[in-house]
């Protein structure tokens, strides 16, 4: 009778601790519902503009946002409206305990998408992969019943989604507003 209360009470304990390290569920980020892919995409309406002022605001923005657009841009194509690239960001870690989160080692790499069309454009991040030795997708991360799991993934879909969602907020205000433009005269 002790054996089996004593072997309840230690299943119990291990399921607690368990709990206790590991989060409930992982950080919430976009997931396309066919190819289950961590996705961030959306339509933009601006009303009339042109695809091609559209385009060149992407151009600009590509150029402005990224430290060097020539690495990231991947294709530039200017009869299609449509601008590809694949930029990185690196990892926050934490080197000690209740210490100050710092640029680690690891990147995250993601591909981006901006097509323009008359009055609107369309943009998607998507195929995030961590850069390892092999292709490492980032939904892996999400797995919280796999082997290789860490509790630190969910940290990494935190910075995932938060870099994500400042890249598209940054592409909204620049391409939603007017350039302002310097008149050739005025000098």
């Amino acid at each position: 009778m002790k054996g089996i209360f004593l072997a309840v009470y230690m299943a119990i304990s291990c399921l607690i601790s368990t709990a206790q390290t590991n989060p409930v569920t992982p950080f919430p980020v976009s997931l396309d519902t066919v190819s289950k892919m961590i996705t961030y995409q959306g339509v933009v309406e601006v009303k009339g503009v042109k695809a091609d002022e559209l385009y060149k605001r992407i151009d600009a923005w590509f150029r402005s946002f990224y430290k060097n657009p020539s690495e990231v841009i991947r294709e530039n194509d200017s009869v299609k409206f449509i601008m590809v690239g694949k930029p990185r960001f690196r990892l926050l870690t934490q080197l000690e305990k209740d210490g100050p989160k710092v640029e680690g080692n690891s990147t995250v790499q993601y591909t981006i998408s901006i097509a323009a069309r008359d009055g609107r454009f369309k943009y998607e991040l998507t195929a995030f992969n961590w850069k390892q030795p092999s292709y490492y997708a980032c939904e892996k991360w999400l797995d919280m019943k796999a082997s290789s799991y860490q509790p630190v993934f969910n940290e990494y879909l935190q910075q995932l989604d938060k870099n994500s969602l400042e890249t598209i907020t940054s592409l909204k205000n620049v391409i939603t507003k007017e350039r302002a433009t310097k008149a050739k005269d005025a000098w």
